[in-house]
């Protein structure tokens, strides 16, 4: 049927061109709309034609990357050795499966290679600078009582590439905070200073910085196993809702029945049967037990008598019980959402120390929390049937 409108369309527009140019034009058409398949897409052109692209370019700021934009991702990291990159002069910060930081640092012990022995400190982000230069300080060889001073800097995110100024800072920062400054720049430099009094010279060691990717791998590895798991469950879930409303839509039509039936028993037995000295007391008397079952109700669901606190009651009484016989385990549900948001909270903060400051941070928050809101306020209809649902039923048509 594509072809068909298509190929029409293109007879179309070839009729309203010239003779003298109908060769030309049909060749620049099968040329640009590739109807012979000649010409392959490359996979950057598909990626680059994606609706969630487009987005990226046009919100994302200048120092993030695509690959770091797409959700999951952490069962196909591949991990790099730790031990990488690690020579004279340069060492190595890496996160952990604990939130600690493992900071590899090589301070001139040689190996049987002649090759520095790396040493490993596990660093908590709440631990002061000062933490890490004593365990630094501790980790190197004994030369002297006066041992040397150890030094954080770091350059500022601002400057340019040719810039080449440094900053030193105080003993008393938390680490959390200084890699947060710290991850701008993608590195930072330890500066080993010997006493004055012993001489030699000051041994530098460049740390570079874990991007986002590494410092979230764990996180996103954890978030895939949830959304597996709660895939698995979504659409019995989804089942079970679908069945739950579908029941308390047939009992509101069941009671609208009644209500029609009372009314015509009524009328009947007024205008026809009995009249209306003997309807009139009856009537009464069931205006009344209808509000004596209401007041019961009250005290018994300790809610106010409603047609949404009986549909809602009816709803969640039915869903309860699907799910209870499909072997459902709804409590496991909820833990996994709750972990999810959790989880995605968590990558948003290191997020946060890679790219856009604080204030659009809570701009984009409030924005989702204000969805999330008028998502709930239009689901708390018991008899709503969400879309996506609405199409599948379609489908299954």
């Amino acid at each position: 049927m594509f072809w068909s409108r298509f190929t029409g369309r293109s007879t179309f527009l070839c009729a309203s061109v010239k003779p003298t140019r109908y060769s030309l034009f049909t060749s620049s058409l099968r040329t640009t709309l590739n109807f012979k398949g000649t010409r392959p897409i490359s996979s950057a052109s598909l990626e680059n034609s994606k609706v969630e692209h487009s987005q990226f370019l046009a919100n994302a700021s200048t120092h993030s990357n695509w690959k770091d934009a797409v959700p999951g991702n952490g069962t196909t990291d591949t991990e790099d050795d730790e031990l990488s990159d690690i020579e004279e002069g340069i060492g190595k910060l890496l996160p952990t499966t604990s939130h600690l930081f493992k900071l590899i640092l090589p301070l001139g012990r040689k190996g049987p290679n002649d090759l520095p022995i790396p040493i490993v400190l596990l660093l908590h982000p709440s631990q002061p600078l000062s933490h890490t230069g004593r365990l630094i300080l501790a980790s190197l060889p004994r030369i002297s009582e006066n041992g040397p001073s150890i030094s954080f800097r770091s350059t500022p995110s601002t400057s340019s590439p040719q810039d080449s100024r440094q900053f030193e800072w105080s003993d008393s920062t938390d680490i959390g905070d200084f890699i947060r400054d710290a991850a701008r720049a993608a590195e930072f430099s330890i500066h080993i200073t010997p006493d004055a009094s012993n001489g030699g010279q000051e041994q530098v060691i460049t740390v570079r910085v874990p991007t986002f990717a590494d410092r979230t791998r764990f996180l996103r590895r954890r978030l895939d196993a949830i959304n597996h798991q709660l895939a698995t469950m979504e659409g019995l879930k989804r089942e079970c809702d679908r069945e739950a409303r579908k029941g308390a839509r047939r009992m509101a039509l069941g009671g609208f029945g009644m209500l029609v039936v009372y009314w015509a028993a009524v009328a009947r037995l007024t205008f026809w049967d009995y009249g209306w000295d003997i309807m009139e007391p009856i009537t009464y008397l069931s205006g009344l037990s209808t509000v004596i079952c209401g007041y019961l109700w009250f005290l018994y669901q300790g809610r106010e008598v409603s047609y949404t606190s009986v549909l809602d009651r009816s709803v969640s009484s039915r869903r309860e019980a699907l799910y209870e016989k499909r072997g459902l385990d709804i409590e496991k549900w909820m833990e996994l959402v709750s972990e999810k948001k959790h989880l995605m909270r968590e990558i948003g903060q290191i997020k946060e120390d890679y790219e856009q400051p604080r204030g659009e941070k809570d701009k984009d928050e409030k924005a989702s929390d204000e969805a999330e809101a008028d998502g709930e306020e239009e689901n708390s209809n018991p008899l709503h049937e969400p879309e996506e649902e609405k199409g599948s039923e379609r489908k299954g048509q």
